[in-house]
C-alpha cells in the first residue's frame, strides 16, 4: 500500500472498529480471581473503563497505530499489524490503567493473530513468512519468559503472554525488525521506569505499553532510514 488514500482508509476502518467494540468488550471481560499484591488500592474494574474518555483514547491510539502500520509495512503483513493496532492497543491501554492484562482478551488476541497470519496469504504473504512469524512469536515469548523467571518482580506474567503478539507481527516482516522492536520496546520501558523512579513511584508499572511501542517505533525507524 503506497498512497495516502489507502493509508487513511485503513486507519479509518481500524478506528471505527475500535470505537464500536471497545466498550462492549470491556463490559464483558471477567475480572481476575485474585487482587494485585501488594495492593495499594482496589483494582479498577474493567467495566468502569467503558467510558467515553477511555474509548476515545483507545480509538485515537488505534488510528495512529494503524496509520503507522499502513505507511511502514507491506500489505502482505498488514493483517498481523492491524491486530496489534486494535486488540494489542486495547490490551496495552487496559494494562496502563489497571496494571492487569486480561487473560481472556489476550487469548482472543492470539487467535486473531493466527487468523491474520492465514489471511495474509491472501494478500501475497509466503509460507516462509508465516513460519518466520510463528518462530518470532516463540522467540519473543521465550525472551520475556526468561526475563520474568530471572527477575520475578521485574515484569508480570501477563507481559510474557503479550510477547507473542509482538514477535509474530514484527518477525513476519523480518528478523532485523523483530530485534529492533524488542530493543526499542526495552528502551522505552527503561525510560518509563526511570521517570517513575525519579518521581518517587517505586511500585510495579505496566510494561505492555512499552512492549507495544517497540514494533511501531521499529517500523518508523526502518522507514526513515530506508532499510
Amino acid at each position: 500500500m503506497d498512497s495516502w488514500p489507502g493509508w487513511l482508509g485503513v486507519a479509518a476502518v481500524t478506528g471505527l472498529a475500535m470505537l464500536l467494540v471497545t466498550a462492549p468488550t470491556l463490559r464483558r471481560l471477567p475480572e481476575p480471581e485474585r487482587s494485585p499484591e501488594p495492593e495499594p488500592e482496589a483494582k479498577i474494574p474493567y467495566r468502569r473503563l467503558a467510558q467515553p474518555p477511555f474509548v476515545l483514547g483507545c480509538t485515537a491510539l488505534s488510528v495512529a497505530a494503524a496509520l503507522v502500520a499502513a505507511v511502514t509495512m507491506p500489505v502482505q503483513v498488514l493483517p498481523l499489524w492491524l491486530v496489534l493496532a486494535t486488540v494489542g492497543v486495547l490490551l496495552a491501554a487496559i494494562d496502563a490503567v489497571t496494571t492487569w492484562l486480561p487473560l481472556l482478551l489476550t487469548r482472543v488476541a492470539w487467535l486473531l493473530m493466527g487468523l491474520a497470519a492465514l489471511v495474509s496469504l491472501l494478500f501475497g504473504a509466503s509460507p516462509s513468512q508465516l513460519v518466520r512469524s510463528a518462530l518470532g512469536a516463540a522467540l519473543a515469548t521465550a525472551l520475556y519468559f526468561a526475563i520474568w523467571w530471572l527477575t520475578r518482580a521485574g515484569i508480570e506474567f501477563g507481559d510474557v503472554r503479550f510477547a507473542p503478539l509482538i514477535g509474530a507481527a514484527a518477525a513476519a516482516q523480518s528478523w532485523p525488525l523483530l530485534i529492533l522492536a524488542l530493543v526499542l520496546g526495552t528502551v522505552a520501558g527503561g525510560i518509563f521506569g526511570l521517570v517513575r523512579l525519579l518521581s518517587g513511584r517505586r511500585q510495579a508499572f505496566p510494561y505492555a505499553p512499552s512492549m507495544l511501542l517497540g514494533p511501531f517505533l521499529a517500523g518508523l525507524a526502518q522507514q526513515l532510514s530506508g532499510v
